[in-house]
């Protein structure tokens, strides 16, 4: 956006960024709403640890990627934001769906629709790719553990990769892209991931505490986990203050399904007849049908 701003010349107003905050809504209510998308544009570094154990020497490497690429993605977000103040009046932003590509066209005509257009494509793509490589490892390990059917921890034993696991959140997302729409998916898990990162965060503090003895690759300072926690509740607790408090309460619901579903399916705590053989032949048939161990 800066890059296509300078290079054509583009006017701009400055005006336009001294009323970018007029007719603000200033309820605390509706912070939480508002960082949802602010905070999926920042969000993708903390999954890192995801993949930590294939990270070389993770003491040193992690601390610096994590540190770098919110800095990056800070810096190149804030340019970006700035770039289209200059260039869009907040009334055009406010409506536009694609602001990047009605920017690409004030600056570059035509073709800077298209270009914007395919820049935010590959981005998105690459978003994509690196959700599928953390979120499958998730799932992957947790069925390794013994807290998902064992089907999910199956492993490519020509790519050795967790293939049953990214085909399973391959399926999901259609579904959810099928059923909703962008801004209700980013809301939905912007919200429901805050009770978790609430409880690594107290994770991390009260373990400092309890077993200082153990051994850390990297320590982050404690000072960040705790703020990380304080928001965190903000941002979980506010939205059953507001009007929208049922849909709210709609996830929640949809989160907790995990517990029946952990204790029917992966526990069987009600010996239900012919699920351990059911649950063991869907895991033979899947390993013999993708090639996996």
């Amino acid at each position: 956006a800066v890059v296509s701003t300078q290079s054509t010349g583009a006017r701009g107003n400055t005006q336009n960024i001294a009323v970018g905050f007029n007719n603000t809504n200033t309820d605390a209510r509706g912070w939480s709403e508002a960082w949802n998308g602010v905070i999926w544009s920042y969000s993708g570094w903390e999954n890192v640890v995801t993949v930590a154990s294939e990270i070389q020497n993770p003491s040193r490497n992690i601390p610096i990627i994590v540190v770098g690429s919110v800095s990056i993605v800070t810096v190149l977000y804030l340019l970006t934001v700035v770039s289209y103040h200059i260039v869009l009046p907040v009334s055009v932003m406010t409506s536009e769906a694609a602001v990047a590509s009605v920017f690409g066209s004030a600056t570059m005509g035509e073709a800077g629709l298209v270009v914007l257009a395919v820049i935010v494509m590959l981005s998105s793509l690459g978003g994509v790719q690196c959700t599928f490589l953390y979120s499958s490892r998730y799932i992957h390990s947790g069925a390794v553990e013994g807290l998902l059917p064992q089907v999910l921890g199956l492993v490519s034993t020509r790519f050795k990769t967790p293939i049953v696991s990214i085909l399973y959140v391959a399926l999901t997302t259609v579904v959810f892209v099928l059923i909703g729409n962008i801004d209700a998916l980013i809301d939905s898990a912007s919200f429901t991931m805050f009770p978790f990162i609430v409880l690594c965060c107290t994770g991390v503090i009260v373990m400092r505490y309890t077993h200082p003895e153990l051994p850390r690759p990297y320590r982050v300072p404690l000072i960040f986990p705790v703020l990380m926690t304080l928001f965190g509740l903000f941002v979980f607790i506010s939205p059953f203050t507001g009007d929208n408090w049922g849909i709210s309460l709609l996830w929640v619901g949809l989160t907790l399904l995990g517990f029946p579903i952990y204790y029917v399916l992966v526990k069987d705590v009600f010996k239900i007849p012919g699920l351990a053989w059911a649950m063991k032949k869907l895991r033979d048939v899947t390993a013999d049908a993708l090639g996996c161990e």
